[in-house]
């Protein structure tokens, strides 16, 4: 691995879990949060070239996990939000 691989791989890292985190939060915030799984997958397409480009992985099946995990974590940590404040709320 050389020093421009991983700071590219960095950058890829950065803008996809910033990228992932403001357009789920701008997709709930629309009351489009059905979509957010589709939106990620960008994201999750940047995070996976990013951490191949770092730790010298196979650059097509990281992109492909890249693109089916982050939407899947997406997905999961809204429901378990979801979750947190019916309780909070006393609903059930």
């Amino acid at each position: 691995m050389d020093a421009p691989s991983i700071v590219i791989g960095a950058v890829l890292l950065l803008l996809g879990a910033v990228g992932a985190t403001v357009s789920q939060r701008g997709l709930e915030d629309r009351g489009r949060a059905t979509l957010a799984p589709l939106g990620l997958v960008p994201f999750g397409i940047l995070m996976g070239a990013g951490a191949a480009l770092i730790r010298g992985w196979d650059l097509w099946v990281s992109i492909l996990v890249g693109a089916i995990v982050v939407p899947v974590v997406g997905v999961v940590g809204r429901v378990i939000e979801l979750r947190r404040r019916r309780r909070r709320h006393g609903e059930r």
